[in-house]
């Protein structure tokens, strides 16, 4: 019996060291972890679209065929967003979807975001509060209905007002909120967008058929963990579950 359990340690650690290099050839095919790429996005840490390279499932990163190539994308409470580059330590860059008020396609007057449950939160410090649209006072409102800042629209116009709009600083980080518009005129009751973007030229290239801005998404490190396992190591191990 002895001798029987000596020669299966022996022949395991034979198959291991066999493996070993075969697995280790594999892994080197494979970028590290914070060097992946989808389409020309390198996909920064904690991020990672190889299950070693991520802890949590918000932090999973899927690359998507697009009609304009490979798009890399995280999932946020149901919601695909398209990540468009990793600018800071604890930030990235994302294509926010507008919420549009009085326009064909919906007759809602406001339109809530929620990013509760996850690490994620919209920056004060790199984000601001920007609407399209004329005559109308664009505000954006916490869910307790606490109003959080607000900008005025110019009067609508035959000159093009309706392509104009309104900017304003956040003034704290923001998990969730409510977009609200309210007409200043009687002839107000036209197409509007609002929506949670980071500049870099203002307004600049946005107008009301615009469907996504950039927007800086931060977390909370202290939810996400460490990353960048070896994968390697996750082989092996699932190789002596296997084998014992």
């Amino acid at each position: 019996m002895g001798f029987q359990l000596a020669l299966y340690f022996a022949l395991l650690l034979l198959i291991l060291f066999l493996l070993c290099p075969i697995l280790q050839a594999a892994e080197s095919q494979e970028p590290a972890c914070g060097e992946e790429v989808c389409g020309n996005i390198t996909i920064s840490s904690p991020f990672g679209s190889h299950s070693s390279c991520y802890t949590y499932s918000w932090l999973r990163v899927t690359c998507n065929q697009t009609q304009n190539g490979k798009k890399p994308f995280i999932n946020v409470n149901g919601i695909d967003l398209e990540v468009l580059g990793s600018l800071y330590s604890n930030g990235i860059l994302i294509r926010n979807p507008v919420a549009y008020i009085n326009c064909d396609h919906t007759n809602e007057a406001s339109v809530s975001v929620n990013l509760s449950g996850t690490p994620f939160f919209f920056s004060s410090e790199r984000n601001y509060f920007g609407s399209v649209g004329c005559g109308n006072l664009a505000t954006i409102l916490s869910n307790e209905a606490d109003s959080l800042g607000g900008c005025i629209q110019s009067r609508c116009d035959d000159d093009g007002a309706s392509e104009s709009g309104c900017i304003t600083y956040i003034t704290v980080n923001l998990t969730s909120y409510t977009v609200n518009m309210t007409a200043m005129y009687p002839d107000s009751n036209r197409c509007a967008s609002a929506f949670i973007y980071s500049p870099h030229r203002l307004l600049s290239g946005i107008n009301i058929g615009t469907t996504h801005v950039p927007a800086v998404l931060n977390w909370k490190s202290s939810n996400c963990g460490d990353t960048g396992q070896s994968r390697t190591v996750t082989s092996i191990a699932w190789l002596l579950f296997f084998v014992f």
